[in-house]
């Protein structure tokens, strides 16, 4: 029984001693718990006023981002002349070209023009060696004073009733025959000298000093610069927009902006079946002789025209499903207007909008825009056709 109380004793007091051990741990667990929270309240704390502070930072630096300007170039809507044309394509020439032949055969003993050199109707190119045909010439000359001669007396037996009427007839006719020999090598001898048929410029110079030719060599051409045509060809469909003397202007890409005013001269009255289309000859006028025959040219026929109107350049232009527009500047703002178009040409077109005289128009940078967009002018243009206008309405002086 005493060893019972003794065990007991013992397993209590090891229990006692365990709840100790188990408290203090809890304890000190529950102290390191409220240090942690502890530390975590003062984070969270520091991090709260951290926020706060940059956030009230941020309030105080913000400010609205506003959109930028889009730099661009404008013109000014202004009024002209513009028409609208029937357009087409074709070569220069003159109304007189002629190749130059030699009516002889011979030697070439003296050349006296250069391509380039302007010469007049008559006056002499080529000389052929003559020593032939004067010698045949003289002996033509000396058949015919011999057949005339016997003519004479002839005539005189035959008054006398001293020769017939058929020996008087036979003299008469060889004398005839005789003198035409005679005019005919006369007529070689001055054709040994080859003359300029028309007055013009030496195109092409083929023949070489010292060279034979033939009466079919070609020698020279010569071009009358001062009457120069195109020939176009029209489709009949455009028949009743041509007249004669209806205005129009001929331009070449070797002369750049620059316009040769021009009128129809001829219409043919026949309309090829083939082809369906009939023939046109524009006069061109060139008093500073800028064109040249043979230079690859376009032709413009004025089919009508309008006075004073609204014009902008074609770079201004943007097309968007199958439509056409255009911007405008107002106070730094860039509004689209769709464009209602008139008469165009290569460089400008025709404005049917309400749009007043002088408005700004974008030309460069408007492929960016959208309606409402804000805009920086950079630079503001001007067209030759422009200027062109401008010039012809200043008033003319009457001094």
């Amino acid at each position: 029984m005493k060893k019972f109380f003794i065990v007991l004793s013992s397993v209590l007091f090891a229990l006692n001693l365990l709840n100790c051990t188990s408290g203090d741990a809890n304890a000190q667990k529950n102290a390191a718990a409220s240090d942690s929270a502890a530390v975590n309240d003062s984070a969270r704390g520091d991090s709260k006023d951290t926020s706060d502070n940059k956030s009230r930072k941020g309030e105080g630096d913000f400010q609205p981002q506003q959109p930028s300007a889009v730099p661009v170039e404008v013109t000014t809507l202004s009024t002209g002349e513009i028409s609208s044309f029937l357009l087409y394509s074709s070569t220069l020439e003159t109304e007189q070209l002629v190749d130059v032949y030699s009516r002889i055969a011979g030697l070439v003993v003296g050349v006296y023009a250069e391509e380039g050199d302007r010469v007049s109707k008559g006056q002499r190119l080529i000389q052929i060696e003559k020593d032939e045909y004067e010698l045949a010439e003289q002996k033509a000359r000396l058949d015919y004073e011999t057949q005339k001669a016997n003519f004479e007396r002839i005539k005189a037996l035959q008054q006398e009733n001293l020769m017939s009427e058929e020996e008087f007839q036979n003299a008469e006719f060889a004398m005839k025959a005789a003198e035409i020999a005679w005019k005919q090598a006369a007529l070689n001898l001055e054709y040994t000298t080859v003359t300029a048929p028309i007055s013009g410029v030496v195109g092409d110079r083929l023949v070489q000093l010292g060279g034979r030719i033939m009466t079919t060599t070609k020698l020279l051409s010569i071009a009358n610069l001062d009457e120069k045509i195109v020939q176009v060809y029209v489709p009949q469909n455009e028949f009743t927009k041509c007249y004669r003397n209806q205005p129009a202007v001929v331009t070449t890409g070797i002369l750049p902006g620059v316009k040769f005013n021009g009128y129809v001269k001829r219409i043919s009255p026949v309309i090829d079946p083939q082809s369906g289309t009939f023939r046109v000859v524009v006069g061109v006028k060139d008093p500073q002789n800028r064109l040249r025959p043979g230079m690859f040219v376009g032709a413009e026929l004025i089919v009508d025209t309008h006075e004073n109107a609204r014009l902008i350049p074609k770079s201004a232009l943007i097309y968007e499903n199958e439509r056409t527009y255009f911007f405008t500047v107002q106070q730094d703002t860039a509004l689209r207007v769709e464009l209602q178009k008139g008469f165009e040409d290569a460089e400008k077109i025709e404005v049917l909008n309400d749009i007043p005289v002088g408005a700004k128009v974008v030309v460069l940078g408007q492929n960016g825009l959208k309606n409402g967009s804000k805009v920086k002018i950079i630079e503001e243009r001007s067209y030759t056709w422009q200027r062109r206008e401008e010039i012809s309405s200043l008033p003319v002086s009457k001094n």
